[in-house]
């Protein structure tokens, strides 16, 4: 019995750690629109259109990624630390804030690429 348990434990911590590693190396098809202006290869400073998104997790807080999926208008208007280090860039125009490019993600999408998001 404890070595049959012992193997759905293995088998469940291996499926964890492959899809985890399978997020990271494959982007949702979500992301597709990301890219029209964001890239996961440069840091903040130095994307194109908006901000790089390598190392995201770490400057945003899931919560800040969430809401910045839904409404972005209102998050900007709001402020906070994450708004205000955008402000800094040196590209950075409020009227680009994702226009119409998020409006169609359902909740389950968004829950999808803010996971990708945390991966880079």
């Amino acid at each position: 019995m404890k070595k049959i348990l012992m193997v759905f434990v293995i088998l469940g911590i291996a499926q964890v750690l492959t899809g985890t590693l399978a997020l990271a190396a494959d982007p949702p098809k979500e992301y597709k629109k990301c890219k029209m202006c964001h890239k996961t290869d440069d840091d903040q400073w130095t994307a194109t259109v908006g901000p790089g998104l390598k190392g995201i997790g770490k400057r945003a807080s899931r919560e800040y990624l969430e809401e910045s999926l839904k409404d972005p208008r209102r998050l900007f208007d709001a402020g906070g630390p994450e708004i205000e280090a955008m402000k800094k860039w040196p590209k950075f125009k409020p009227a680009l804030l994702m226009p119409g490019v998020i409006k169609n993600l359902t909740d389950e999408e968004r829950k999808t690429l803010v996971e990708y998001l945390l991966t880079l």
